[in-house]
């Protein structure tokens, strides 16, 4: 029988995910695909042996088994006759990590030898890891402890499997194979949220030094309106330009955006919409409507005293217990499964002229074990002694962006993909960076050195870049990719049609 070509599309969820996250994706693809011209058959497989808890294990592990499900996924085609010409990967969220580094293990294997590489695309991906940036006592806290919670792929995310060089930081250096192997694709993507993503912001997901968009969360009043403009109460405006066709869901990161006057951003927006809606609406409504909206009132109180007096605590309680017995499960498999990372990276401690000597690092970061840590109660004292000033304190971001108009309001025009890789700390002294500083400092985040590095490495490599803008729900992670069916995850569906239609290569 001849052998038939094919074109291999995976895609990979992320933590906690299961394959089915990815079922209006590959409903899409394949629609799309049968209106292709192409010759090539195209196969969509979706990977199953991280699911759910396994997300834990790490992104090497992780990775290592996605390496190998493709393979086999490859070998079982080729006994079916389809021979697998072209290949693409598509990872959602830490599902980008674990894709990467696949294909960093796919490419040393040589899988790229008679396979071309088409497509990779990133959907909300913490590329930059999830570690907050800033110095409060808060900040640092939550950087300590979330990791405890997510296992070996935790420590990981957050940069700290290891102090020299964190898996991210080598995963993004040019010399790896992980680099390597990203740059053969003919066609680099990533789509990442704009508002209300926190964990994956524009920054981290989008590979950018600043965050433009931060004002979106700081404060609920500031909205992009149908033409792309952000405006603001005392007249400013940040113009922005929408893709057509699947506008007002994802901004064009190339065209000429413009910043212009004095943006006025308060950190108490928020409360005072809280307040403001805890007021009586109207002092010469009816008596009874008073007296009705008085008791509504009331009971929302109650509501939020109870979520936050006695669910919330048990809800904690419950998901700290139940993620250590996880981390431990977690712990256990790494130990009975080292021995894939053990062989890879033996293969990987063959010298290379141009290579740093990091891959005595990344073996002892792979194959390391990560104890939890206990003792959260040493830094209870100094955590409620700095309470009060951790919530009190602003960030640069509500501050004026433009503090010097003597000669009218200041004005910047570039491109997100510009700014997004402008270092503020390190470009030279020039009329253009200094302009530069002058009006996009206060967007600038307290990166550390090991962030600043992957966003430096990665920005070399031809990314396309779109930033998508949700308002439907607040969960917009879930929404870019449509991970379940629900009535506000609409604007999702437009990213997706934008992916399949205009950034997807058969």
């Amino acid at each position: 029988m001849e052998s038939k070509n094919c074109h291999l599309v995976v895609l990979c969820h992320g933590l906690w995910g299961v394959s089915e996250h990815f079922a209006y994706i590959e409903a899409q693809l394949k629609n799309h695909a049968s209106l292709s011209a192409s010759k090539d058959q195209l196969i969509v497989y979706t990977t199953k042996t991280n699911e759910r808890f396994k997300t834990y294990d790490g992104i090497d592990l992780c990775g290592t088994r996605v390496a190998e499900e493709i393979l086999a996924e490859a070998l079982r085609l080729q006994e079916q006759g389809l021979t697998v010409s072209k290949f693409s990967v598509v990872g959602y969220s830490l599902g980008g990590l674990i894709a990467r580094y696949a294909i960093g293990v796919l490419h040393y294997r040589g899988f790229f030898c008679n396979i071309e590489p088409v497509n990779f695309t990133s959907f909300c991906s913490p590329h930059v890891g999830v570690l907050t940036p800033g110095q409060s006592v808060s900040i640092k806290i939550f950087n300590w402890l979330v990791p405890v919670l997510l296992g070996k792929s935790g420590h990981q995310l957050f940069l700290k499997d290891s102090p020299t060089v964190p898996l991210l930081k080598l995963m993004s250096l040019p010399h790896t194979v992980f680099y390597r192997g990203l740059a053969r694709f003919k066609n680099i993507s990533l789509y990442s949220n704009i508002r209300s993503d926190i964990r994956t912001s524009w920054w981290c997901s989008g590979i950018s030094y600043i965050n433009p968009f931060d004002i979106l969360d700081k404060n609920p009043n500031v909205k992009i309106d149908q033409d792309g403009f952000i405006h603001f109460e005392n007249g400013s405006k940040f113009s922005l330009k929408f893709i057509e066709d699947y506008k007002p869901v994802v901004l064009d990161a190339d065209q000429p955006i413009t910043f212009t006057g004095l943006v006025d951003v308060s950190s108490k927006a928020k409360l005072n919409q809280m307040v403001q809606e805890d007021l009586p609406a109207d002092n010469d409504a009816p008596a009874q409507s008073k007296t009705a909206n008085f008791f509504q009132r009331k009971f929302k109180w109650i509501i939020m005293l109870f979520r936050f007096g006695v669910y919330l605590p048990m809800w904690v309680t419950w998901f700290v217990l139940h993620n250590w017995v996880q981390v431990f499960n977690s712990t256990l498999r790494v130990i009975r499964e080292s021995s894939k990372l053990a062989e890879f990276l033996e293969l990987c401690e063959e010298p290379e002229p141009a290579r740093p000597p990091l891959t005595k690092r990344l073996s002892e970061a792979s194959i390391d074990l990560h104890r939890l840590e206990h003792g959260l109660h040493d830094q209870g004292d100094e955590f409620i002694d700095s309470v009060f000033d951790a919530i009190t304190s602003t960030n640069d971001i509500n501050r004026s962006i433009f503090e010097a108009r003597e000669n009218g309001p200041l004005s910047l025009t570039t491109t997100i993909n510009k700014i997004g890789e402008f270092d503020l700390s390190a470009e030279p002294d020039t009329p253009d960076a200094l302009r530069y500083r002058q009006i996009l400092s206060p967007f600038k985040l307290d990166l550390s050195e090991h962030q600043k590095d992957i966003v430096k490495h990665l920005n070399k490599l031809p990314w396309r870049k779109f930033p998508i803008y949700i308002t439907q729900t607040n969960a917009t992670h879930a929404a870019a990719i449509v991970r379940h069916d629900d009535p506000a995850f609409e604007e999702g569906k437009v990213v997706v049609k934008h992916f399949v239609e205009q950034v997807f290569q058969q």
